[in-house]
């Protein structure tokens, strides 16, 4: 996989049609429908884990990566777990409820997002702020950056960010929404005359990438403090041990010597 990230790859695009951004979007589920035909849920859908092959072509092709959330849904066997990236993560599980396929594509309705625009529709200064709008499902299209949006494409989005796992887009309905397979040639018009605003994708993705980083950073300062910390214990304890030791050996010979003596 030698073309890095999708999104680092379009933001250094200078336009973007929603034709453009459809035919992204198309490749990212047919990877998604083939894994649900499999009964496969990836779980950790997110911008980070959509790859390019090769970014010297203009529509190039796309690889998921990351399988290590991934897991097998089996009928009549309740999966439930918390786990993922807290900024894609679904409803069901941040209240730990039974998962399903349904999970990935509140993921799709996320990217969707973030790719017209460059902003996140859940991310809050906080984990516990952005898991709170998730679970109310608390976003809106912006105008300042959707004001070029078209109607389609946020039904799309829309029919994604659904609550009831129920009522969610599955990846079928997904595959056919008229914003990814235009009916008529007025529903494709429409996708060629919106555009995404590039100079809002930008800012919003690097603002994104920013914090992205920053937590790492953070994350890392955390363990090197840790790992130096259990170094010091064990450190100490070895101190301990070797004090010991030699208290022992010392205990050993003066009795040694004393039975000499007598």
């Amino acid at each position: 996989v030698s073309g890095g990230e999708l999104f680092d790859f379009l933001a250094q695009k200078e336009s973007l049609s929603e034709e453009e951004a459809t035919r992204f979007i198309k490749q990212i589920l047919d990877g998604v429908n083939y894994l649900h035909s499999k009964k496969i849920a990836h779980f950790d859908l997110k911008p980070e884990n959509i790859m390019l092959l090769d970014k010297n072509i203009p529509i190039p092709h796309i690889k998921l990566i990351d399988f290590g959330l991934a897991h097998k849904i089996e009928d009549g066997v309740e999966f439930k777990n918390i786990f993922g990236t807290p900024e894609f993560v679904a409803p069901e599980i941040v209240n730990y409820e039974p998962l399903g396929l349904a999970a990935d594509m509140w993921s799709i309705g996320v990217i969707t997002y973030i790719l017209l625009s460059g902003a996140s529709p859940f991310l809050g200064e906080t984990k516990q702020e952005t898991l709170a709008n998730i679970t109310a499902v608390n976003y809106e299209f912006d105008e300042e950056f959707f004001s070029n949006t078209s109607d389609l494409a946020k039904d799309f989005i829309r029919k994604l960010l659904v609550k009831d796992t129920r009522k969610r887009l599955t990846i079928q309905e997904a595959l056919s929404h008229p914003w990814i397979t235009p009916v008529d040639k007025r529903q494709a018009l429409v996708r060629q005359a919106s555009v995404v605003n590039m100079e809002n994708f930008k800012r919003q993705y690097a603002r994104r990438r920013w914090k992205l980083s920053y937590c790492i950073v953070s994350l890392c300062n955390h363990l090197s403090r840790s790992l130096v910390k259990n170094v010091l214990i064990q450190d100490e304890s070895l101190r301990n041990c070797e004090s010991d030791s030699e208290d022992l050996s010392q205990r050993k010979a003066t009795h040694q010597r004393r039975s000499s003596i007598s």
